[in-house]
């Protein structure tokens, strides 16, 4: 039975939901993923996935104007992973429909607020009647993940921004914490990851790369395949709470997130060697609310001297 699954999250949300398809893959077969073309790709190029549908095509559109294009005729089973029911075309969800479509809610909005991750495989392993699935074999790292004796590059990679300027913590904390780790360990080099999110930063981390001279290095414009790469041989990461941090643990890097605003205990990546770096604000996480939060003062109140004591601990660890 031919099988297409929607999963149209950014990255982040695609590795959330990677354990339920592994699953879905070991009991449905092959299937075909349907979502933004460079995340899907970047799936299928790590062996996870046969075969991909970009869901930003007309085509697909099609389907949101009430009608099955003949490119999606040949799918008999379709899974749709989505926040919210009112996301999937109608035409989907009618009792006479010629597809059976079956959803999987990609977020715990109830008061357990259960891990993304854990969340949509129990939901997934009860569709599938395999009770005794266990998540843990299921988060083995991708392919782009060397051992620790094969990590040869960057010692720390830190990643100062994230898909949203409201989660992210100032500047000058990445700095000041780079640059105490590089007096303190006078042989590790350094990597800041930088993308278009980032633009805005971009010359001040490159004045601070240059005082550096050869010790940190920028890498910019990199496609998910060969940030993978990249975060495959470093050895310790640092960023916000975004997607290249769900990359980085995917990839086997010890992964430290600065979580200010958003809860760890929906979006902390479920696999590897992942710390936290909660804020001390009282509001803190507080959920959707700091899409409208005029202060943010959870991006203020990070402990920074464990910031640098767990970051030099792992680094120490890495020689």
């Amino acid at each position: 039975m031919p099988t297409l699954v929607v999963n149209q999250g950014a990255i982040g949300d695609l590795l959330l939901s990677l354990p339920a398809l592994r699953l879905l893959k070991k009991h449905v077969g092959d299937f075909t993923l349907a979502g933004e073309p460079e995340r899907c790709l970047f799936l299928k190029a790590s062996g996870e996935v046969p075969s991909v549908f970009p869901a930003n095509s007309a085509a697909f559109a099609q389907l949101y104007s009430g009608s099955i294009p003949p490119h999606l005729e040949y799918f008999d089973d379709i899974w749709w992973f989505t926040r919210r029911r009112g996301l999937i075309p109608t035409i989907l969800m009618m009792p006479d429909s010629p597809k059976q479509t079956r959803v999987i809610f990609t977020v715990d909005e109830g008061p357990n607020e259960t891990s993304c991750s854990v969340f949509q495989f129990e939901q997934l392993k009860s569709m599938l009647g395999n009770p005794n699935e266990k998540l843990t074999e299921f988060t083995h790292p991708l392919v782009h993940s060397k051992s620790c004796n094969e990590r040869t590059g960057f010692h720390l990679a830190v990643h100062p921004g994230s898909g949203s300027h409201r989660k992210n913590f100032s500047l000058a904390l990445f700095l000041s914490t780079t640059e105490r780790l590089l007096n303190a360990f006078e042989t590790i080099d350094c990597c800041f990851i930088l993308g278009p999110a980032e633009k805005s930063i971009f010359k001040d981390v490159d004045q601070f790369a240059r005082k550096w001279s050869g010790r940190v290095k920028i890498a910019t414009g990199f496609d998910l395949l060969s940030l993978a790469q990249l975060l495959g041989q470093v050895k310790v990461f640092w960023g916000n709470d975004s997607g290249i941090a769900h990359l980085s643990a995917w990839c086997g890097a010890e992964t430290f997130i600065n979580f200010g605003p958003t809860n760890p205990g929906l979006w902390s990546p479920i696999c590897g060697n992942v710390n936290v770096f909660q804020s001390g604000a009282s509001c803190s996480p507080c959920g959707e609310r700091f899409r409208r939060c005029e202060e943010l003062i959870c991006l203020d109140q990070l402990d920074t001297a464990k910031v640098f004591e767990n970051l030099a601990s792992s680094l120490k660890k890495a020689f």
